[in-house]
């Protein structure tokens, strides 16, 4: 079968591009050609222009940061990813999509209510994450993610026109299936992340193609957001230990963050797929959130971690003193193991399922 995967492979995000990858071996273990659609609107390319506009030369560190993560990840895109030719509108796809007998949108919050608003520019309504082009073949929605936890009024009912192309549909979060029912639809279930369709040694390989530089013991710290206010108060509560902050050793592939988790004695983080790959690779972790509980951006890592029982190792920003209580955490890797095991067997059967169901 042909499948084409349309996610957000472009985003400058170790996750975004590792679950497009995990996607696509997967699928192609199956014995399935397999293309990932290499989509991306215009408005999402850097350039001079925007540099200046934005005044990003105010924050000319992160700019640069952020170019060189871009640099190393576009590296890899194009090194595993099995892309089609750049296209950059919706009518773009449509005309690429006849060459696939299935498309599979996911995973990510591809589903989120500003890119399907705004995604080809403000106020150009943008539903190809949707599938909402004309195709022949099976429109499969696996692990959509919607950024939020309640649609907004306006973007639901564009989104209600759409959400019922789809063949089959399934979310990453527990609350995507209420978004789903206040669209219209009652048969959507919760899979895992492409990330935990793969063993943990395709991730290991991947690590392990970067030299061992791990001289001493250390805390690898990677986030996402709010990096400065983190740094201050972990480097502060850890003094007595070494802690590596993101991309601070100067490398910046997908790789060596991968091995720099690997080598690490604890984890810090706010990034989903960074704790999905801690499971994995058997690392001890906490997670620490903006906001507090089970709402907006925790849900994803409540849904994951709250299946394993591990939802001790979520700390509020404002807890932070609890860390080195948390960091004492016994972790059953065997315990953890079956519980990864179980979820990865959701992914599986649905794939599975849509697969046979399609042949």
């Amino acid at each position: 079968m042909k499948i084409g995967i349309l996610t957000f492979h472009w985003a400058t995000n170790y996750g975004a591009v590792l679950q497009c990858f995990a996607l696509q071996e997967y699928l192609h273990k199956k014995g399935h050609e397999v293309k990932v659609i290499n989509y991306k609107p215009r408005q999402y390319e850097e350039t001079i222009y925007k540099f200046l506009k934005g005044r990003k030369f105010l924050h000319l560190s992160e700019y640069i940061t952020s170019y060189k993560q871009e640099k190393a990840l576009k590296n890899f895109r194009y090194s595993y990813l099995h892309l089609t030719e750049r296209i950059y509108t919706c009518q773009d796809v449509s005309n690429i999509a006849r060459s696939f007998d299935l498309i599979i949108s996911g995973s990510d919050q591809i589903a989120n209510p500003s890119f399907l608003m705004n995604g080809e520019g403000v106020g150009v309504i943008t539903p190809t994450y949707f599938l909402g082009f004309p195709f022949n073949g099976k429109r499969i929605g696996y692990a959509l993610s919607f950024g939020c936890v309640t649609y907004p009024e306006h973007a639901r009912k564009v989104a209600t026109k759409y959400i019922h192309g789809f063949n089959a549909i399934s979310v990453r979060e527990n609350t995507g299936i209420d978004i789903i029912k206040s669209m219209g639809r009652d048969d959507a279930l919760v899979v895992p992340d492409p990330t935990l369709l793969m063993n943990p040694e395709f991730y290991y390989r991947l690590a392990d193609t970067c030299t061992n530089t791990s001289n001493s013991p250390y805390i690898y710290s990677f986030f996402i957001r709010h990096i400065t206010e983190r740094k201050g108060i972990i480097n502060r509560l850890f003094q007595d230990m070494k802690v590596l902050w993101n991309n601070d050793d100067g490398d910046f592939s997908m790789q060596r963050w991968l091995l720099k988790i690997k080598q690490a004695n604890l984890v810090l983080t706010d990034s989903f797929h960074c704790v999905v790959m801690c499971l994995k690779l058997h690392k001890p972790f906490i997670v620490i959130t903006e906001e507090n509980g089970n709402v907006g951006m925790n849900d994803r890592l409540y849904t994951l971690l709250g299946e394993l029982g591990l939802e001790k190792c979520i700390v509020y920003k404002y807890d932070l003193n609890l860390l080195k209580i948390t960091h004492n955490v016994s972790y059953q890797w065997d315990h953890i193991d079956e519980g990864m095991a179980r979820i990865k067997k959701i992914g599986v059967n649905y794939l599975d399922n849509i697969q046979i169901s399609n042949k």
